[in-house]
């Protein structure tokens, strides 16, 4: 069975390379065509780009933390049956 085109080892580099360019030049088109935005903040060149980063940075770091609260050890249900 061959791979999908995605999962080929020469195409991982492509895809970064390919990623990185059109990230970056995202970010640069806001110097030609400039945000208007409700708050002085979001005017601010990147401002998009740097606050999602911020953003899935904080919700992996809150994922952590309520992992620590609501994580059940591996055998919790198999302890449980023998009770009901």
């Amino acid at each position: 069975m061959s791979q999908h085109w995605i999962l080929k080892k020469e195409n991982i580099k492509k895809l970064w390379v390919c990623s990185i360019v059109l990230l970056v030049s995202l970010v640069l088109v806001q110097l030609i065509f400039p945000i208007k935005g409700h708050f002085e903040v979001e005017s601010w060149i990147g401002f998009g780009a740097w606050f999602g980063f911020i953003a899935c940075v904080l919700m992996i770091l809150f994922s952590k933390l309520l992992a620590l609260v609501v994580k059940k050890p591996e055998d919790y249900y198999e302890k449980n049956e023998g009770n009901s």
